[in-house]
């Protein structure tokens, strides 16, 4: 078994064409199963991260060491803001989609995977349904669930709940952190969204303005059990929140 962190950026950086620079200088480590959240200003460079890490883009200066097992598990997959939801698959099929391309799992018991994912999440009624006929969240669930369904060691989340009203994105949080911590799924979030990353993650890095460099590292306290639906009246969660927002402020205000 591969030991150590499941990811590790090392003096990451990444400049666009005409030298514009989105990232300046990130070091990090992502350990396994742990869910770790970025949030920044606008424009700081989190969607570039995310590109980074999943090989879409490759950095101008620095290394991303990716220490996925590979056997059993695939390596990475996303959810991206967009919804990326086939229109003429059904509900099971969208989950299912990554083993229409693996046959070695589809044959090991694909079917049954995914009808579980689906119960998991209060789904299965709806398994031959086709996305339009699907609530917001729903279709939010749907698509979580076909980037977990292959496995992953690790999951990146490009604002998957910006579209949704409060209480949807609470039972979405739920949902996601359930599916996490019970497949033992590592996971980044980018977000703009303070409670979202506090309420969801086990550590919580904060950027500045761009070139993006990390200014302030948090540790939640909340533990892997948690209930989404009782965590924002906390006092400690409130605390957090307001502590979060007062460096987030700070880089915010002197983008300004």
């Amino acid at each position: 078994m591969t030991t150590g962190p499941l990811l590790s950026a090392s003096h990451l950086g990444y400049a666009f064409a005409g030298a514009v620079r989105a990232i300046g200088d990130l070091s990090f480590d992502l350990q396994r199963g742990e869910i770790l959240s970025i949030v920044g200003p606008s424009g700081c460079g989190k969607s570039t991260l995310l590109r980074l890490i999943s090989e879409l883009s490759e950095p101008t200066n620095g290394s991303i060491t990716r220490n996925f097992q590979g056997a059993e598990r695939h390596g990475c997959s996303m959810v991206f803001q967009e919804d990326t939801l086939l229109p003429w698959l059904t509900v099971e099929e969208n989950v299912g989609l990554y083993y229409r391309f693996n046959r070695k799992r589809r044959e090991s018991g694909a079917k049954a995977h995914v009808l579980n994912l689906l119960k998991m999440v209060k789904l299965q009624d709806f398994a031959g349904f086709y996305p339009y006929q699907l609530s917001g969240g729903m279709r939010r669930r749907v698509a979580i669930l076909a980037a977990i369904a292959p496995q992953p060691e690790l999951l990146l989340l490009d604002e998957p709940f910006s579209a949704l009203d409060e209480p949807t994105r609470i039972e979405l949080h739920s949902d996601l952190h359930m599916l996490l911590k019970r497949m033992e799924i590592g996971a980044i979030l980018v977000t703009h969204d303070l409670s979202e990353a506090a309420a969801l993650s086990d550590r919580i890095l904060i950027l500045s303005k761009a070139p993006a460099k990390i200014v302030k590292q948090v540790e939640v306290p909340f533990g892997p059990e948690r209930n989404m639906y009782d965590l924002r009246e906390r006092d400690d969660f409130l605390k957090m929140y307001s502590q979060l927002w007062h460096s987030l402020k700070e880089q915010i205000s002197w983008q300004n």
